[in-house]
């Protein structure tokens, strides 16, 4: 079963949410691509940081 809620939003926020979706997409399926790309930019952001903190412990290519 699909629960659904009801929750509040500004209209600048709801005309702002219609902007960022495309043509029949509903709002959660615009909810949820913005926090599919907020989770992709942590990790890779996440990553880059492991890779700084760490980069004496990798090789470089050019040494392989």
């Amino acid at each position: 079963m699909n629960d659904t809620i009801t929750i509040q939003v500004k209209k600048t926020t709801r005309n702002a949410l219609l902007a960022l979706g495309r043509m029949y997409e509903d709002y959660n399926s615009v909810i949820e691509g913005l926090i599919r790309e907020h989770n992709s930019k942590v990790l890779v952001e996440h990553s880059c940081n492991f890779v700084a903190e760490r980069k004496d412990e990798f090789v470089s290519i050019d040494e392989l």
